[in-house]
């Protein structure tokens, strides 16, 4: 029988209005499982307000996230929250999901979860070009063409508790920072993806499940600006792509930070952020 299961997010008060689009998506979905907010940093008062709404806890281990801030320091110039997600490893969940908030999820999670028998990491997209690493670590002689091939969005990540480890990711650090100049450096996502196919675990993702196998049932994370994707009465339409699990925007077409008009999916964000959480 699996341990106790639960999903992570990671948000602070300037993205209030994704994560309402986030909560009031994922609590359409999935009413019921265990939800823990992790602070992005200190900004958080607005955010942990909703938390009786949309049924979430606030994380309270400030020194673990501290230690967090700090590994972003060997990548960046300054601290950063991203790196906070790695905290997840360590949470209450035995198994759980870091699903970042800029989503808006179109269906129950559940399913997810199975895959962890066979897999310490799945994530619901992979094999990325450009993600994560620069053309440059082909020839690094640093990783395997397995392991930079796997360029994953880190963005959604099924795991289990202890697949990665404290002590694991501070003997990883050398030799992760010696990987630097071949990292696409957008926050944590190289880091992670470095820390997972180096662990020695099996790693997946919900793409490459559905790529090999054929299965096309197997939901798939889509990227808000991808062409000929429609939003249709809270979901989206497409006439080539399986079943929907969440749409994602990412930079630079977050809904907050520019012209309304050059989002893609917008009627599909102001679906969510306008809609009220029924129980």
């Amino acid at each position: 029988m699996p341990g106790k299961r639960g999903v992570y997010f990671v948000a602070n008060d300037r993205v209030v209005e994704l994560v309402t689009v986030f909560l009031n998506s994922f609590r359409r979905t999935n009413p019921d499982i265990p939800l823990r907010l992790i602070p992005f940093d200190e900004t958080y008062g607005q955010i942990a307000a909703l938390g009786e709404r949309y049924k979430f806890t606030v994380w309270n281990d400030e020194p673990l996230l501290a230690r967090c801030d700090e590994i972003s320091l060997s990548f960046h110039e300054r601290r950063t929250g991203h790196f906070r997600k790695l905290a997840a490893w360590e949470g209450e969940f035995d198994e759980f999901l870091y699903i970042d908030s800029d989503t808006a999820i179109l269906r129950n999670i559940d399913f997810v979860f199975d895959h962890l028998a066979e897999h310490a990491f799945v994530t619901a997209t992979s094999h990325l070009p450009g993600r994560a690493w620069l053309e440059s670590v082909k020839t690094s002689g640093k990783l395997t063409e397995k392991q930079y091939a796997y360029a994953a969005n880190t963005g959604f990540v099924a795991s289990r508790k202890g697949a990665l480890t404290r002590a694991g990711i501070a003997a990883a650090l050398p030799a992760a920072r010696e990987l630097k100049p071949h990292m696409k450096l957008g926050y944590e996502q190289p880091f992670l993806n470095y820390l997972m196919v180096t662990s020695g675990l099996p790693f997946t993702s919900l793409h490459r499940l559905r790529t090999t196998t054929g299965d096309q049932s197997i939901p798939a994370e889509v990227f808000a600006w991808t062409p000929g994707v429609q939003a249709k009465d809270g979901g989206i339409t497409h006439p080539s792509a399986p079943p929907a699990l969440l749409v994602h925007w990412t930079e630079p077409v977050k809904p907050t930070w520019t012209d309304p008009a050059l989002i893609p999916l917008y009627d599909l964000w102001c679906h969510y952020r306008d809609l009220h959480t029924r129980t």
